[in-house]
């Protein structure tokens, strides 16, 4: 029998932030901006799972967030996809850029060599695979993120099979994209002259060099005998982490393909959380996938010691990084990922129509647009750095204040 999802305390959860977040707009009324002004935007920080409600309901005029929410609002008719990373200016910049990343802490890396070469090894063999054979990593992620029940939205149920389907057309899984440079990381330690940001001296690529020789049969993992239990952080709400979903619901495959894979304790669980890393049939750790609500939150936890690596966006990674977060990046997941979702009675199609949008409100002397993200997570980055290139600026929600972005 599986388990059932402990989602009660989910649901109490998230009506409490959603009620919190309806109070904060209900007494906040957006001052008109004066028209002499640049475009003016306001940011409202939310959780993703909200945004759709906060849409339907006209708290907010766009979101812009991780999939499978962008695609689960658009197939059950609450809002319309305008752009995804490849989209947003300046161009070029999101297009190919890692949106996911593998991240482990420094002190697991040296102490644990080859157990961490193995997770690198494991998270490209499954990235290859859901490449390879994506109907069945569809089936899966799907089930992984919203079990085998109908999805109820505020506009009737859809099969989630039918959202991944849509999804997986907008992400790409790589394990070679490159690490961006992000203006909210550049802000954070603007003036701390002990402070430098390069994206590339995040990245320990030996760990995913050595991974690299595993699965081409190059080297062999060495056990020293000690096993140690490794928790790692990831968001179950997101889809971008397919690879790691396939990574345990097939690790049959992996290790008749490798000889290594990390299987659930629980086969039947339709969400793991206590798996056990195999070399040979023999254990070598033991590894807990532990569910977290946002990159920030999870990279924190792993600055605690409380977890010891991660699937995690890009930009908390860097952020926690270049602030003193004692870990290493260890290679991309996946680019896209993410979208802009507007109203469905927006006048906006795509990127250039929504500067407009942005543009007629202000001469308008209408209040600025509310657009909702997830605070210091990639999607802030993207729609922040996007609407810089438009002149456009950015005041946060709640406050009379214009925030600057480098």
């Amino acid at each position: 029998m599986r388990r059932q999802r402990p989602i009660y305390g989910v649901i109490i959860t998230g009506c409490i932030l959603l009620f919190s977040i309806f109070l904060l707009l209900s007494v906040f009324r957006p001052p008109v901006v004066p028209e002499e002004g640049p475009p003016t935007v306001y940011l409202l920080y939310a959780s993703a799972g909200t945004m759709p409600q906060l849409l339907i309901t006209d708290q907010i005029d766009a979101f812009i967030t991780w999939e499978p929410v962008v695609s689960n609002a658009e197939l059950s008719g609450i809002g319309t996809i305008i752009a995804t990373p490849a989209d947003l200016p300046p161009p070029g910049k999101w297009e190919n850029a890692a949106i996911n990343v593998l991240v482990l802490r420094k002190d697991v890396i040296e102490q644990y060599p080859d157990i961490s070469a193995l997770l690198s090894a494991l998270t490209t063999a499954a990235i290859n695979r859901t490449n390879e054979d994506p109907e069945p990593a569809r089936e899966i992620t799907a089930d992984w993120v919203f079990g085998t029940q109908p999805i109820l939205t505020p506009v009737g149920s859809i099969d989630p099979l039918d959202v991944e389907n849509s999804s997986f057309g907008y992400m790409n899984f790589t394990a070679d994209a490159e690490i961006p440079e992000s203006g909210i990381v550049n802000q954070a330690i603007n003036g701390d002259t002990n402070s430098t940001y390069n994206p590339e001296d995040m990245v320990n690529p030996v760990v995913s060099m050595r991974g690299n020789q595993f699965l081409n049969g190059s080297a062999i993992p060495r056990l020293t005998g000690d096993i140690p239990t490794i928790n790692i952080g990831y968001i179950p709400s997101s889809d971008n982490y397919a690879p790691l979903y396939v990574m345990v619901k097939e690790s049959g495959y992996f290790c008749d393909q490798y000889g290594f894979c990390l299987a659930p304790d629980d086969p039947e669980a339709s969400r793991p959380v206590e798996c056990t890393l195999f070399v040979q049939g023999v254990p070598a750790a033991h590894i807990n996938l532990i569910p977290g609500q946002s990159g920030g939150g999870i990279m924190t936890t792993i600055g605690q010691k409380s977890l010891q690596g991660a699937y995690v966006g890009a930009v908390p990674a860097e952020l926690q990084i270049a602030l003193g977060n004692p870990s290493s990046i260890i290679q991309s997941i996946n680019t896209g990922g993410s979208g802009l979702v507007v109203s469905n009675e927006a006048d906006c199609k795509n990127w250039d129509s929504f500067v407009a949008w942005v543009k007629l409100f202000h001469k308008a002397d209408k209040p600025p647009l509310v657009i909702a993200t997830v605070q210091s997570s990639i999607q802030e980055d993207m729609i922040r750095e996007a609407l810089a290139y438009e002149n456009i600026s950015v005041i946060l929600y709640g406050t009379d204040f214009e925030t600057e972005y480098p």
